[in-house]
């Protein structure tokens, strides 16, 4: 039992490591969390562990230790995402409720995976050692075997697309008419820029972005619309590339509009470094939130055509 005990804790905190690179792709975050989580997907991954050698013994009171497991795992969720909202003031720019309570449900979720991936790596060994007849050790290879196999699939399943899968990404210039307006790409009236050295700072070193639907999709429009996974994505470039202003200058704050003609989104941004395809490869990576899906899926004819408003 301590061999397959052992076996299974280390496939569960394995399956959290996998998702850990994810998460640090995804959510941009600080060393002292990555221990953070890997002590508590040694926790999740030990409570799995145990359940079916208890089970076996037939105590089955400590099915209550995975109710109180998940509960804890619920403050912990509810501890992030107040952790992620007390540091919004200071942001230069700011993640955005939706961006918050889709990283703090996905910590949550990541924990029930090592209890999973734990739970049906030792419960393999005993079915294989008591209805197959298999030897221990060659019963704890297929297990592990088995344990890692399945942490591979949940990451697969639980990887989220990002906006690449949904959107077209290219720069679009950046211009001001009537002196003051703003002008990205073909969209006018973006915001007023005062200050002549606010303009020139925009026209020498910001990049214009303009994010597309596919497929003239007005379900892909939509996500693209959300609020937001608007601040997401302004968010995805910021933790990627920096922004290019001071607290006190709000001219340089990011805006992405909308562009009524094709649905897209229009953005002015000012990286630290100057790179439009660094630009581009950060807004094609940032993750679709959940909270933005499932808008528009009514709506059956493509962008532009007759019957679209």
């Amino acid at each position: 039992m301590d061999r397959v005990f052992v076996v299974a804790l280390t496939i569960g905190v394995l399956s959290r490591i996998i998702m850990l690179n994810l998460d640090k792709k995804q959510y941009p975050t600080q060393p002292n969390l990555i221990l953070t989580q890997m002590v508590l997907a040694f926790v999740a991954s030990a409570l799995g562990a145990l359940v079916v050698p208890a089970l076996i013994a037939k105590s089955y009171t400590s099915i209550t230790f995975l109710s109180l497991a998940a509960e804890q795992f619920r403050k912990v969720r509810e501890n992030r995402r107040d952790s992620l909202q007390n540091l919004e003031d200071i942001q230069l720019v700011k993640r955005g409720s939706a961006f918050i309570e889709e990283i703090a449900r996905t910590y949550e979720v990541r924990n029930y995976m090592c209890i999973l991936t734990s739970f049906m790596t030792i419960a393999l060994h005993y079915l294989l050692i008591k209805d197959f007849n298999f030897t221990s050790n060659v019963s704890l290879t297929v297990s592990a075997i088995f344990g890692i196999t399945l942490a591979l699939v949940m990451k697969k399943l639980l990887t989220r697309k990002s906006i690449e899968d949904i959107a077209d990404v290219r720069e679009v210039k950046i211009s001001f008419v009537d002196e003051f307006i703003m002008q990205v790409g073909d969209l006018k009236g973006i915001t007023n820029v005062g200050l002549e050295s606010e303009r020139e700072r925009y026209l020498s070193k910001g990049v214009g972005i303009e994010i597309i639907p596919k497929d003239k999709n007005y379900t892909n429009a939509s996500i693209l619309y959300d609020p937001g996974q608007r601040q997401a994505i302004v968010y995805n470039i910021y933790s990627r590339m920096g922004l290019l202003r001071e607290d006190d200058e709000p001219a340089f704050v990011p805006l992405p509009r909308r562009n009524p003609k094709n649905e897209s989104i229009i953005l002015a941004y000012i990286p630290i470094e100057r790179d439009p395809q660094k630009v581009i490869q950060a807004i094609k990576s940032c993750p679709i939130l959940s909270s933005s899906k499932g808008k528009n899926l009514s709506i059956k004819y493509k962008i532009g055509e007759k019957g679209s408003v």
